[in-house]
């Protein structure tokens, strides 16, 4: 290396050196991290490349039509433009339920369908049939009644005295050796030769396996306690040397107690437990962190809530009253503008809440909203607003008027709202 130059002796002058030079401090750690950035490749080799062939948002194209011009412009589109119509959400409906103005539309546009007049739901279907007068008396029934010699509908069905089923035992051998057909709770025969064992056994009355020449029982539960093979259910006692008996209950591992290991007596008692507790104090966990555990006390609130803190601000007097300084953030305590304005930042408590936003009503987009049907108008301005919707014909308007305001119990030039015409359409439907 260039930075060992001068330090070390040539033995070899006359060789040539091996390796590559670098410049000097080229070998150190900053070096050794840093990175050259490679050149580019040109353009007209890089479509020969297939590292650029698959690159993301870029069609793939031979290397050799890659420089021609494209066959149609960059905006070309197959196909024919189609009309703006329905969407899927109007076609579908809507997850909102609708409004009785929406739900009367509903009920006229399906009034035009043979259907909807000749099954109208909840009803039976209508064939406008003309029966006589005894067809509509309590207790009618068409048809005769059976006779008293009548078989049932299940015997006529299936009779039990039928031809097929009067199958002969050897066709009932055949299915049983064809396709396994046993009668439920037939024993399954393979027609073994029991006879040429041991002389001969019977198979419903012989019992495979063997039999225990002691009747030894509850073997499990004597095996893990020991003290159940004496009649007492206690071990009876045992005198032996005390070194054995120091030994084995130090060697030996009794069931369902700790292991002795020879540390002494501590005169403690069974439910002692060693280690301190995960728990010390009465420290929250995650349950407590998601839905609380505040006291009744914790949760009422603070003394000073609404009142001013800075002492010397105001009379004493004025402090320690109940009087609560500044404006609520909805103002109700004035009245509304009658035109509202953009540049006017209050809320008089008539905005829609959160319900409103997330569950928008249906025309609220077009600035109509429910409390607009709901408002009365004047008979012209009603028959105006009416007609110019669609709601009605002009010639409608008189009957519906009149319908409407005797359903409401009003007089017959009182103002009436939108929902009270839409109320008496809905019963001249119902009537025709």
């Amino acid at each position: 290396l260039m930075s060992n130059t001068g330090k070390y002796r040539d033995s070899a002058p006359n060789l040539p050196a091996a390796g590559k030079t670098q410049a000097v401090r080229a070998d150190t750690a900053a070096a050794c991290f840093s990175t050259v950035e490679r050149p580019p490749t040109p353009d007209e080799i890089r479509r020969f490349r297939k590292t650029s062939t698959g690159q993301p948002g870029k069609i793939i194209q031979h290397w050799g039509s890659e420089p021609d011009p494209p066959p149609r412009p960059a905006d070309f589109t197959f196909g024919v433009v189609g009309e703006k119509g329905y969407g899927v959400g109007d076609l579908q409906g809507s997850h909102v339920e609708p409004t009785t103005i929406q739900a009367y539309q509903n009920v006229r546009a399906e009034a035009i369908y043979d259907s909807s007049k000749k099954e109208p739901l909840g009803r039976g279907y209508s064939r406008n049939y003309s029966f006589p007068d005894e067809v509509n008396q309590d207790g009618f029934r068409f048809g005769l009644s059976a006779t008293g010699d009548s078989e049932p509908a299940a015997t006529v069905v299936f009779p039990p005295d039928a031809p097929s089923l009067n199958t002969a035992p050897e066709h009932l051998a055949q299915y049983k050796k064809s396709h396994g057909a046993y009668e439920p709770g037939e024993q399954k025969k393979r027609d073994y030769t029991w006879n040429k064992i041991k002389g001969g056994i019977d198979p419903g009355t012989f019992a495979f396996g063997g039999t225990a020449e002691i009747d030894y029982k509850n073997g499990v539960a004597k095996a893990l306690n020991t003290e159940l093979e004496y009649d007492s259910k206690t071990k009876p006692t045992e005198f032996m040397p005390k070194s054995v008996a120091e030994f084995r209950s130090v060697r030996a591992d009794e069931l369902g107690k700790v292991r002795n290991l020879g540390l002494g007596d501590h005169r403690l008692s069974s439910q002692h437990t060693y280690g301190m507790p995960s728990k010390r104090f009465n420290d929250w966990g995650a349950k407590e962190c998601l839905t609380g555990n505040y006291t009744e006390d914790e949760q009422q609130p603070d003394p000073d809530l609404g009142k001013s803190l800075r002492r010397g601000c105001a009379p004493e007097a004025v402090l320690s009253s109940d009087r609560i300084f500044g404006v609520p953030c909805i103002r109700q305590d004035i009245r509304p503008p009658k035109l509202p304005s953009v540049a006017d930042c209050k809320n008089y408590g008539n905005e829609p809440g959160a319900k409103a936003l997330l569950y928008p009503q249906s025309f609220a987009e077009r600035g109509v909203y429910e409390d607009d049907f709901l408002a009365t108008h004047p008979k012209a301005e009603l028959a105006d607003i009416v007609v110019s919707s669609g709601v009605c014909a002009p010639e409608e308007f008189e009957p519906l008027y009149a319908l409407a305001a005797s359903l409401a119990g009003t007089a017959p030039d009182a103002p009436l709202s939108v929902d009270a015409i839409r109320r008496a359409m809905y019963a001249a439907t119902l009537k025709a």
